[in-house]
């Protein structure tokens, strides 16, 4: 009996040995499962793929992550807040965080920081999710949007001039978009107005610049218009002026001739009525009711005198506003020699006329005599 108990003891040992190595085995194959399903699930969190693309942001390689949306600043290189977003993260450390107003949990969103200032956000959004160990699950994420938090110039120009002319700003034209609404009379066209369409002073505001902006300014013909610049506000301060036809240029001279001697009674028929000047007018004109007016009452008191000579007649400062206004400068000296005293007297004509074209025919709108200060 006592030799049979020694013989089966050696298997008893030796299978509970074979157990405990089982048992031993099996739970460090469960403990390794276990861990990498931590492991994968740990890393199928939303974080690793922010941390990943942190990484990827320090690294320089924010220009292939960023869909850079075009600037609204369209003055300057659409590439300019790019560039300098690049540039700012250079050598930076960057953190994130989650954004405490998300609740989507299938949409996470995490705000960006490189050394505690927003450099923007990230949204994912969960595309998949497998069980794992019954209890988690293994979840796979993609990047929906990066907004680069970008940063906008601080420099804008107040832009006043007429509302004929074009103003371009670092070589691209600015229009109604960048129009304020705000707009005021010209005062030099104040009675152009009731014939013709005339130019009004009109406000273009251009803000979010980064460097100060190179303007250029052109009248309906493409000339270059000289402005002046005070106080961040551009205006017009004088238009270009251009070259007369010669046929314009003796119309010109001649209507301010014979206006002048209708007054001074050298002009046949002056007398009767104003007739001899009342085509250079339209028909209803402040000016030729004045000469009716002079004509009737005053017309008598200017002294007698031989017939008149001029001299240094000259046409000048021609300014196009449109098709159908301008207005240019008259000079010349008239030269009269009085009949009761044979006293020489000059008369000197420096008046700017504005013409507009009224039935197809150039008069004359307003006049602005030059007086020397």
């Amino acid at each position: 009996m006592t030799d049979k108990l020694k013989k089966k003891f050696p298997l008893f040992r030796l299978c509970y040995v074979l157990f405990i190595l089982v048992l031993v085995l099996f739970w460090a194959l469960v403990i390794r499962y276990v861990n990498r399903c931590l492991v994968t699930y740990e890393q199928s969190q939303p974080e690793y793929v922010i941390e990943e693309m942190v990484q990827q942001l320090e690294e320089g390689k924010a220009g292939d992550l960023i869909t850079f949306a075009p600037s609204e600043n369209r003055f300057e290189d659409p590439y300019l807040a790019r560039n300098r977003y690049l540039a700012a993260l250079a050598g930076k450390e960057i953190t994130y965080e989650k954004a405490a107003d998300n609740y989507n949990v299938q949409e996470p969103v995490y705000h960006l920081f490189a050394e505690d200032q927003p450099i923007g956000s990230i949204t994912l959004r969960e595309t998949g999710s497998a069980p794992l160990m019954f209890i988690l699950a293994v979840q796979e994420w993609e990047v929906v949007s990066l907004e680069p938090q970008l940063e906008t110039g601080e420099n804008a120009i107040t832009i006043r001039v007429p509302d004929t002319c074009t103003v371009t700003v670092n070589g691209v034209t600015a229009d109604d978009r960048e129009l304020t609404g705000q707009s005021w009379e010209m005062e030099q066209f104040q009675y152009a107005k009731e014939y013709v369409t005339v130019p009004k002073l009109v406000e273009y505001q251009i803000s979010q610049l980064f460097e100060t902006p190179e303007v250029r300014i052109t009248d309906p013909y493409g000339a270059e218009i000289d402005y002046e610049e005070a106080g961040g506000i551009i205006q017009v301060s004088t238009f270009p002026t251009a070259r007369m036809d010669q046929g314009l240029e003796d119309y010109v001279l001649q209507n301010a001739i014979d206006y002048s001697n209708f007054f001074s009674r050298d002009l046949e028929g002056c007398r009767a009525s104003v007739e001899p000047i009342s085509h250079m007018f339209p028909k209803d004109s402040y000016y030729l009711e004045l000469a009716d007016n002079y004509r009737k009452h005053d017309m008598w008191m200017y002294s007698s005198h031989h017939a008149p000579s001029f001299a240094n007649e000259k046409v000048s400062d021609y300014v196009r506003y449109s098709e159908d206004l301008f207005s240019c400068n008259v000079y010349f000296e008239k030269n009269m020699v009085l009949i009761s005293t044979g006293a020489s007297r000059t008369d000197v004509t420096d008046t700017t006329f504005y013409y507009a074209k009224v039935d197809g025919n150039w008069v004359i709108v307003d006049m602005q005599t030059i007086v020397d200060e």
